[in-house]
């Protein structure tokens, strides 16, 4: 079983944010006016999706965990990119976390897997960047 269930602690000196990262939390981006369509060559825009996925996984388990609804949710998306932004290690963490709990794989297995839809003629090139790419095309399709 892939765990779904993480902590996070989003400012400094604060508390552990409960983190569930199901398909359910989906069901909130509307409500925060987030849009997950990204160029997946902008490397920003990528992990600006995964701190939207982290702020969205803690919605979702504050609201099932029955603490509240969205709305009482203590903390903002802003807490949440300021943390992606300023504790790189830790953001690092949660999207290794975050990839087979919401692909059901993990990143070295995506990136063994081969790309498909590929042209007539044209080749697969190897390399961290391709991987990424697709890995990234895979999740943002999965949702």
């Amino acid at each position: 079983m892939i765990p779904t269930r993480t902590k996070v602690v989003v400012k400094e000196g604060g508390a552990a944010v409960d983190l569930l990262l199901t398909p359910h939390l989906y069901s909130f981006k509307d409500q925060f006016g987030i849009d997950f369509s990204t160029d997946l060559k902008n490397t920003r825009e990528v992990m600006d999706n995964y701190a939207d996925v982290a702020f969205l996984g803690a919605v979702n388990a504050w609201v099932l965990d029955g603490k509240g609804t969205a709305e009482d949710f203590p903390y903002t998306r802003g807490d949440f990119h300021a943390w992606a932004a300023g504790a790189a290690k830790e953001f690092g963490q949660f999207v290794s976390f975050a990839i087979p709990a919401m692909t059901g794989k993990t990143a070295a297995e995506l990136a063994a897997l081969k790309p498909t839809g590929k042209k007539e003629g044209e080749q697969v090139q190897d390399g961290k960047k391709k991987r990424w790419r697709w890995i990234c095309r895979l999740l943002k399709h999965s949702s």
